[in-house]
């Protein structure tokens, strides 16, 4: 993967909020823990090649400014606009996802069982925290005025950009030293701090590492040894995936591939989400 940052900076309409989306190459990856990882870390195995089409990954996680900006309250236990929003379920992150598409100009992804926008009475947004979500993205992506909206990241996005391309064996996103690029137990002091204030990875993303845990699009399944393309995930599930550790975790729950999960409809103020968008080429 290149490491040329690429930087979409989008201008919320009727506001002086800007937020940055970082251009992921397309390329592939070996996703999980090596075979001879700790016996307790089986949920991250098997170790196995993940080809991944280009898309954008936001700069960090979706701030309280953004989420107020978008959605006019700020649900957050630890209130500060640069930090990033929690207290949200999936289901929230997917009406947000739905509310920033519609005021830029997108296509909003996820649906509900009549194929209208998941959250939208006819009048308003709302945050049902339940019901059936589906996805709807338009074939390549779709960059534009009528593309496809913003949306979570698939969780095998999520890895490959925290990854950056680097050396599978790297512990954490950008450095062997968590104390660099995570706000984790032994130096967020017992909360969330604000996007940004660390080193990102050699992407140019920041947090990918504690903060908060960041939803995924994907239901909650066993890894396959097998050779994937765009790791569509399962049609059902449990639980939805979390991705990053955060800032209550300690080093070993931190790891770039830890994975976590949680039903869509909880609310916890250690979750938040990060944007992403499908793009041509």
């Amino acid at each position: 993967m290149s490491t040329q940052h690429y930087f979409d900076q989008s201008l919320l309409p009727h506001s002086s909020l800007r937020f940055r989306m970082v251009r992921v190459h397309a390329g592939a990856f070996l996703m999980g823990s090596p075979k001879d990882g700790p016996d307790d870390e089986n949920d991250e195995k098997p170790q196995h090649r993940v080809q991944l089409d280009a898309f954008l990954m936001a700069e960090h996680a979706v701030t309280q400014d953004l989420w107020k900006a978008v959605m006019g309250t700020d649900p957050s236990h630890f209130k500060g606009g640069m930090r990033p929003v929690e207290q949200v379920s999936w289901f929230d992150a997917a009406v947000f996802c739905n509310a920033l598409s519609k005021m830029t100009n997108r296509s909003p992804v996820y649906l509900d069982p009549q194929g209208q926008p998941y959250g939208w009475d006819g009048k308003q947004w709302t945050l049902p925290n339940e019901g059936e979500v589906q996805v709807s993205l338009p074939p390549n992506g779709g960059e534009g005025r009528g593309g496809a909206g913003y949306c979570l990241p698939k969780e095998a996005q999520w890895e490959y950009a925290a990854r950056a391309g680097q050396d599978e064996s790297l512990k954490y996103a950008g450095s062997d030293l968590l104390d660099q690029v995570g706000w984790y137990a032994d130096n967020s002091g017992g909360e969330t701090r604000e996007a940004g204030l660390l080193m990102p990875n050699a992407l140019g993303l920041y947090d990918m590492i504690g903060n908060v845990f960041e939803w995924c699009e994907d239901w909650w399944a066993d890894y396959r040894a097998e050779p994937q393309e765009n790791s569509p995930g399962p049609e059902k599930g449990v639980y939805r995936v979390m991705r990053g550790g955060n800032w209550g975790y300690g080093p070993r729950n931190c790891r770039l591939a830890y994975r976590g999960g949680r039903r869509p409809d909880y609310r916890g103020n250690f979750i938040g989400f990060r944007l992403a968008l499908q793009v041509d080429g």
